[in-house]
Order: structure tokens, then C-alpha cells, then sequence
């Protein structure tokens, strides 16, 4: 039995190119015997449809906080409670930017920093983004704070340029999340 059978997880997607990968990765994790809901944000909706993810995980997909809440708990706080595991695959720049510094300007942020659950940060963007001295520094912030980062593979990227950055393999994070919950 996998160790995510019946563990509740919030996939947090972002505004990548790799966000079409959040489809695979919500079928691999329910696949496992995970309950999957999907916290995307608006940037990470340009690249792929809430509804592909809602169809996917068979749970409705969190995009906007001011839409009004299913339940009379705010989304973001029902979204943290209900996590045994907020994983945010892929994760730009800005949204780790945005962990590290307690910024919560959309659901997803918010609902980091609502959660007592632990997280798995799995980055993908440009390899010049990666290797900046800010990023560097923000990964290094939530890796001291607890927070498990998958560390993105090396090949060519959609930018054009071949470099580290690309989102590490879906059974190298499906393992991380596996671990960690074990």
C-alpha cells in the first residue's frame, strides 16, 4: 500500500510552462490513493484550465479568494486545515518568493501560510531565475523554516536555454511526497 493511500493533499500550481505537468501529477497522486485539491493561481489558469484539474482530482479547483466560499469557511483556511501535505508543484520564482517572505497575495499564498501541514516546493522556471542570488536566498529561508524542496532537473528549457530549471521528474516528487508522509 502507498504511503499517500488516504492522505489529503493541496497541489498548489503556478504560473510555469510546467503547469501542464499539475494533470499527470494529480493522477499519479490519486493513483496512489490521495485526495487531491488543486490551488492554482491566476498565472498558472493562463497555461492550464481549472476545469482540466478539477476533472482530474474530482474535487472543485480554488483560483480566486474573493470568490465567495463554498462553506462559511474562508477557502484558504478550509484548504489549510484540510492538508496533510500542501505540495506546489511547479513553483516560480515569485510564489517561493512570496513563501519566504510571508507575502499572501492570492489563495495559494494565503493558504501557506494558513497551514500547519508540511510543504514540498518543487520549483521549475529559467536557469538564470534559479541561480539568482534572491532566489538562492528564498529557497535557503524555507529549506531552514522545514519546507522540503525538490530540486528541479538540469536539460534544455522552454526559455530556449539548456540549464538547471526544468520541474524534476513526477515520480521524484511523487517519492518526496511518499517520504515525507511515511
Amino acid at each position: 500500500m502507498s504511503p499517500l493511500n488516504g492522505k489529503k493533499i493541496v497541489l498548489g500550481v503556478t504560473g510555469s510552462i510546467a503547469a501542464y505537468k499539475a494533470a499527470d501529477l494529480v493522477s499519479l497522486l490519486r493513483k496512489n490513493g490521495a485526495e487531491v485539491r488543486v490551488a492554482m493561481t491566476r498565472e498558472a489558469a493562463r497555461f492550464i484550465t481549472p476545469l482540466t484539474l478539477q476533472t482530474l482530482s474530482r474535487n472543485p479547483v480554488a483560483l480566486d479568494p474573493w470568490e465567495a466560499p463554498r462553506d462559511w469557511e474562508p477557502e484558504h483556511v478550509a484548504l489549510a486545515d484540510f492538508a496533510d501535505l500542501l505540495l506546489v508543484a511547479p513553483a516560480t520564482a515569485h510564489i517561493i518568493a512570496c513563501f519566504a517572505q510571508g507575502l499572501a497575495p492570492d489563495l495559494l499564498t494565503s493558504t501557506y501560510l494558513a497551514t500547519a501541514a508540511p510543504a514540498i516546493i518543487a520549483p521549475a522556471m529559467n536557469c538564470k531565475m534559479l541561480t539568482h542570488p534572491a532566489t538562492q536566498a528564498n529557497l535557503a529561508t524555507l529549506k531552514a523554516r522545514g519546507n522540503t524542496i525538490v530540486e528541479p532537473a538540469e536539460g534544455p528549457l522552454a526559455c530556449g536555454y539548456d540549464g538547471r530549471g526544468r520541474l524534476a521528474a513526477l515520480d521524484e516528487i511523487l517519492a518526496q511526497a511518499a517520504a515525507r508522509l511515511a
